[in-house]
């Protein structure tokens, strides 16, 4: 006899649907900032892991809005009608990646600065080939991924620093294992147009030694692959 299996909801679910739940309710408004993390934990009675993987994923699904040194708030045009236990799943699973794309930020944005300072002509025209290959990709995602991957690895080679190149690595690496687990197997053309637009200021700022412009351009090349991320999975 066929059996179902039974759900258990697991703890960022809870938080996740404890928070809708008041948002449905009425009990938290538009622009309602939410209590820090640590005090959710508290009052929920779970790990500040839990919460920081529920509030991720309702920031995926465009309920929340994290803004920086300031915290989370209730966005002005939540889409009360979107919600449901496919689309929370999916964005809880899309959690970890997005505190990759965070440590990436942090990472990346001062590798940026750092190569407008040290580049040399080679690493400036590995970057370029790399941005060049990724405009060539047509739907290939493999072949993108690749391209993309080789743009990254390009700048932090261009730091000079070893470590920073490692840890590029490294969170490449995972950031490709975390879109193959989630089956991300497709890319929009906006988000390739986009992402190549955005690779290209990188070098192109790098290449003139604008540190801050560079910065800058690189944390729109991670913003785009968030917001692609957001449109693949919900």
């Amino acid at each position: 006899m066929p059996f179902e299996s039974i759900h258990k909801a697991s703890a960022p679910e809870m938080v996740a649907e404890q928070i809708v739940k008041q948002l449905r309710s009425g009990e938290l408004q538009s622009g309602t900032q939410l209590p820090p993390q640590r005090e959710l934990a508290q009052l929920l009675g779970v790990g500040r892991s839990s919460v920081r993987e529920a509030i991720n994923a309702l920031v995926v699904m465009g309920f929340l809005e994290a803004v920086q040194g300031k915290g989370t708030f209730v966005r002005d045009d939540v889409p009360m009608d979107d919600l449901s236990v496919v689309s929370l799943n999916a964005a809880l699973r899309a959690s970890p990646l997005l505190d990759l794309l965070e440590a990436r930020e942090l990472l990346e944005c001062r590798s940026a600065e750092l190569a407008a300072e040290r580049a040399d002509p080679g690493h400036i025209q590995s970057m370029a080939a790399a941005v060049v290959r990724m405009t060539r990709t047509g739907n290939d995602y493999a072949a993108f991924l690749n391209a993309d991957t080789a743009f990254h690895t390009g700048l932090a080679e261009a730091t000079g620093n070893i470590v920073v190149c490692e840890l590029t690595k490294l969170l490449m690496d995972k950031t490709v294992h975390h879109h193959d687990r989630l089956k991300t197997r497709r890319f929009s053309t906006q988000y390739r147009q986009a992402s190549v637009a955005s690779a290209e200021h990188v070098v192109r700022y790098v290449e003139n030694g604008n540190g801050p412009a560079a910065a800058d351009s690189m944390r729109q090349h991670l913003r785009v692959i968030e917001a692609e991320l957001k449109d693949v999975l919900l």
